[in-house]
């Protein structure tokens, strides 16, 4: 069960939350915790793509491989049981990085051992400022990923001189949902914040709910985790956009208790 820091009383918040499974239903939890309302919308729907040839192929060579690296937990979750039949002891030599502390959280749920993770700066830039990650001339780098996203990982670490192998473990696609409950929640004036960790999810949300419904929804009090998913949603129209530190859940519920204790002497 969820547990909640003492300081923190998130009622009556009533917080749409965007995160896709299974990190959202955690953050639901953590929101129910604190006291607050969780109303849950994924709006991204990851589609598995471990079967595919081509990462049949990649995973088989990953004894030739210096570095795994693990671009987020979805990177995790929908890989690591597919490595593991291929590999139930991954190579001795093998080195894990992950993107941020997140991700490498679920890599010891796996019962696989961090090398590395940024403990600040929880992004591609974060691990690339790493010392691990400056001289990789001829070094063999393997990127667990999702199809599309950032390649600024990649295109750094090829500049610095690495060869790249690219998993791709899944697709993020648009789900397919019944979105009427929520329409009618925001006519109701019945959401006080949004939660969206990715700039798709973002993207994902305004599409669902569509045009009618986007003024009540650019109102809104917008949670993101990083300076470019604000300047994203500043594009989009949001009006009132808040940064979490990092994309932790604990940052999320920090920001979220500093928009209650904004909104409340309102209400």
């Amino acid at each position: 069960m969820a547990n909640c820091a003492a300081q923190y009383d998130l009622n009556p918040l009533r917080i749409l939350v965007t995160r896709p499974l299974p990190a959202g239903l955690k953050l639901c939890e953590q929101i129910q915790a604190c006291h607050g309302q969780a109303i849950y919308l994924p709006t991204i729907y990851i589609q598995s793509l471990v079967q595919d040839q081509a990462f049949q192929q990649a995973i088989v060579s990953l004894d030739q491989q210096d570095w795994l690296i693990f671009i987020s937990p979805q990177a995790v979750l929908t890989s690591v049981p597919t490595i593991h039949t291929y590999w139930p002891q991954l190579p001795a030599k093998l080195q894990i990085a992950a993107i941020g502390k997140g991700t490498a959280e679920a890599l010891h749920d796996q019962k696989l051992t961090v090398t590395v993770y940024p403990e600040i700066e929880w992004s591609s830039e974060g691990l690339l400022a790493m010392s691990e990650f400056q001289n990789v001339a001829r070094k063999h780098i393997a990127i667990v990923r999702g199809e599309g996203g950032r390649k600024i990982l990649m295109e750094v670490l090829i500049k610095r001189g690495a060869h790249i192998l690219s998993l791709i473990a899944y697709r993020r696609t648009l789900p397919e949902i019944n979105v009427n409950y929520y329409q009618s929640l925001l006519q109701q004036q019945q959401i006080d914040v949004i939660v969206c960790t990715s700039k798709e999810g973002v993207n994902n949300l305004l599409t669902l709910l569509g045009e009618t419904i986007r003024p009540d929804l650019l109102s809104l009090p917008l949670v993101v985790v990083s300076e470019r998913m604000r300047a994203f949603a500043e594009l989009a129209g949001f009006q009132a956009i808040w940064v979490a530190k990092n994309a932790s859940h604990a940052a999320v519920v920090d920001v979220l208790a500093m928009i209650r204790k904004q909104l409340c002497p309102i209400r």
